[in-house]
């Protein structure tokens, strides 16, 4: 009889090959589309470039992203119309765009890594997740389906998962839609330090999603005024050790830009089902309408799950002033009494330009994941409320890593980080980080970086370069962590290496 983890994968496997079977009943039509997932800090950095000067209108926040976009936007820019820093980046686009979207070719990619402290609160930028990696990768894409297989050894994992599938996916195009099947990375939010309702700080589960394939506005006068838009979907299985096992975690997100240079995302999350748990579609329809704030609107005993939603809003300031302001507030509903506005936030400042040959990006952000009161809130903290729930009690987190903000809940951060990326695409990322970990409420063991009160700074310095011999990427760091509850101090320096074949 197989023991519990083992039942668990294999319900995952059957769960990703009733996706495959299903895809096959669908009628198709159109390119597969390639995903770009998130981490790779220079595809951002030249696509919001691209953006913030006008040359591209597209949605940026909603990662993966789907690059046939990238490649619809890109043939209609006036290439002649750009300043240097611009065409170095459209340029860039484009040459990725080559390969990424070569029809009917295989390609094969190998890469190495080793770690010393490898991090454990990540940002955007796809650092090691370990002591050690080696991995391969198989891409491939046709006129109807795309594949993309990973295959990763960690050593000395965290989770104890030395062979992890995370990145393998197989999408297959329906119209302007591409439903994709497998472990896919996602980040909602403007933020770069953070994202309080999706991020790649924990490792992706496996998920079915829907997205869609070009940003193309609507062509009616009544829709018209969106603007380009995206929509993205997915229920996936939370298929690692729980309270409640095999929970399922469902999410939707539309962006759209009604204006040049105003971005707006509405994202919203749910665990729901599992062992022991609810999990026909009534239930599923209550949690989609809203029945499902305990004492309010739905017995507690009856409680479909546990959701998180909100909004984000990107703003790049017009007339060229290379500035742009974002936000997220993020509703929590775990507390008692399903009381309405308990909200997590984040506010950020970007600034960009070009020195020499070099472009650059530099933004300072601040993140609170305490659950604050009030309509805006702007009211008191409610402690022990974020990334946690009374039904679902390991709360919004898989393989011990929250899925929301790297903080976890009660904390509060302050990141200053900078990206320069020189002509030929080498590119440089430096980050400062202040944090608060856990500095609310009682003791919380379930807290995935500390049950009590934490400070810490953290100072990396990264470098990404692509040579004849395969792309190199190093980063160096320092750190100093101050418990509060024990009074101890402690400062560590970290390292990293990773090569690919590409």
């Amino acid at each position: 009889m197989p023991d519990a983890n083992t039942r668990r994968r294999l319900r995952a496997s059957a769960f990703i090959a009733i996706a495959l079977l299903t895809f096959l009943a669908f009628p198709l039509a159109s390119l597969a589309e390639p995903l770009a997932a998130p981490g790779d800090t220079r595809l951002r950095h030249d696509l919001q470039l691209l953006n913030d000067s006008g040359a591209i209108n597209i949605p940026l926040t909603a990662w993966p992203m789907a690059l046939g976009d990238v490649h619809n936007a890109l043939e209609n820019v006036d290439v002649a119309a750009l300043n240097s820093s611009n065409k170095l980046a459209f340029s860039r686009l484009k040459q990725r765009l080559f390969w990424e979207m070569d029809i009917n070719a295989v390609d094969i990619v190998f890469g190495v890594g080793a770690a010393s402290e490898p991090r454990i609160i990540r940002s955007f930028e796809n650092t090691l997740r370990t002591d050690g990696e080696v991995r391969a990768k198989l891409t491939w894409l046709g006129e109807r389906f795309s594949i993309n297989l990973s295959a990763t050894y960690a050593n000395n994992p965290f989770d104890g998962d030395e062979f992890r599938p995370d990145g393998t996916y197989v999408g297959v195009a329906l119209g302007n839609w591409i439903v994709t099947a497998g472990w896919q990375e996602r980040w909602w939010g403007p933020g770069r330090g953070g994202s309080l309702i999706l991020s790649n700080n924990a490792r992706p589960f496996p998920a079915i999603s829907i997205q869609r394939n070009s940003s193309t506005p609507f062509a009616t006068k009544w829709l018209r005024w969106i603007g380009p838009w995206t929509l993205s979907a997915f229920m996936g299985q939370l298929d690692d050790v729980r309270t409640v096992n095999d929970a399922l975690i469902f999410g939707l997100r539309g962006t759209f830009r009604p204006v040049t240079g105003l971005e707006i995302g509405l994202s919203r999350t749910a665990q729901w089902c599992g062992d022991g748990r609810p999990c026909d579609g009534s239930t599923f329809l209550d949690l989609l309408v809203g029945n499902d704030n305990r004492g309010v609107n739905v017995a507690p005993e009856d409680e479909p799950g546990n959701q998180l939603g909100g909004i984000d809003i990107r703003w790049s300031l017009p007339g060229n002033i290379p500035v742009a302001t974002y936000m997220q507030w993020i509703g929590e509903d775990g507390r008692a009494g399903g009381l309405i506005g308990a909200w997590l936030r984040q506010i950020g400042i970007e600034h960009w330009g070009s020195i020499g040959d070099i472009s650059h990006r530099t933004y300072f952000e601040v993140s609170e994941t305490s659950c604050r009161q009030g309509g805006f809130g702007f009211s008191d903290i409610q402690p022990n409320c974020a990334y946690n729930h009374f039904i679902f009690r390991t709360g919004y987190r898989y393989n011990g890593r929250s899925i929301g903000h790297p903080i976890d809940g009660d904390g509060l951060a302050y990141s200053l980080g900078s990206t320069l990326v020189q002509s030929a695409g080498h590119t440089w990322n430096a980050t400062l980080r202040y944090m608060e970990i856990k500095r609310e409420g009682s003791p919380d063991l379930r807290h995935t970086l500390s049950p009590t009160p934490q400070e810490l700074v953290d100072i990396q310095i990264t470098h990404e370069r692509e040579t004849r011999f395969g792309r190199f990427y190093a980063g160096l760091g320092y750190k100093r962590l101050d418990d509060l509850a024990t009074g101890q101090t402690s400062s560590d320096v970290s390292g990293f290496i990773r090569w690919s074949s590409r």
